[in-house]
Order: structure tokens, then C-alpha cells, then sequence
């Protein structure tokens, strides 16, 4: 089964989904130019490659059913305060997705949650955007 794992090295958190989605999406993508030639037309211009976007949609679990992960989970709310944290202090993040080739450095783009069905678990969607180095010239 996958493991969906959050990693934030620099302040040693780590925090690994009770619950892996049922499903997830990566965005791998190049920008792609289009130009107007005399003659031609409309051609299309290869760029290069965009950062990787991944969208998760889980839920953080009030309880223990009998397809969490693992046990000693975190509060739900703690949960959001944790990639709330993360998000606002722009926090360079690993995320792992075991038993796939995904393990890339990304920050949190967007995070959004709320509660559903009365039982108190918290449903979000997490969306994070590839971090890549870059050196500014001098």
C-alpha cells in the first residue's frame, strides 16, 4: 500500500497521511509558445520544463477505522495547524510516495479544509508545487 509522506527536514517534522488517498494527480509539464509566421501560420515553440504540481485529497481521521495507516495518528486539527504552519513559513517540504518514483522538494501552494459528516474527521485537498534551486547571477 502507498505511504504518503510529508518531510520537513530543516525543523525535523515529519508527518505521514493516516488515511492515503484514494487517488492523486502529478502535473509534469513544458511551456509550450505559440507564434504567428508569415507564411506559416500558427507554430508551437518548445520551452522548458514547468515545476511538478501534485494535488492530495484525503482526510485527517478522528478514529481508528480499519483503513488508517497506522495507530498513533495526530489530531485532525493538529494536522492542519502542522501544514499551516508549513505553508505560511514557506517551509521547504519532501514528499515521498512509496512504492513510486515520487520523493521531490515542494512547498505548499494551497491548502483547504473542513469537516463534512458530523464525525469530526477534517477533509482537505493539499496542493504542492516542485521546489527547485536556483542561483541568482552576481
Amino acid at each position: 500500500m502507498l505511504e504518503f509522506i510529508l518531510e520537513n527536514e530543516s525543523e525535523k517534522e515529519t508527518l505521514e497521511l493516516p488515511v492515503p488517498p484514494q487517488t492523486f494527480s502529478i502535473n509534469k509539464s513544458i511551456k509550450i509558445n505559440t507564434e504567428e509566421l508569415n507564411g506559416i501560420g500558427e507554430v508551437a515553440i518548445q520551452g522548458q520544463r514547468k515545476l511538478d504540481t501534485i494535488t492530495i485529497n484525503s482526510f485527517f481521521p478522528t478514529q481508528v477505522y480499519n483503513f488508517v495507516q497506522y495507530r498513533d495518528f495526530p489530531a485532525p486539527y493538529d494536522c492542519v495547524e502542522l501544514l499551516n504552519k508549513w505553508r505560511l513559513g514557506g517551509s521547504l517540504l519532501r514528499l515521498i510516495i512509496t512504492e513510486t518514483d515520487i520523493n521531490l522538494p515542494v512547498l505548499v501552494e494551497s491548502f483547504e479544509y473542513g469537516e463534512r459528516d458530523g464525525t469530526g474527521d477534517v477533509y482537505f485537498t493539499l496542493n504542492l508545487k516542485e521546489y527547485r534551486e536556483f542561483e541568482q547571477g552576481g
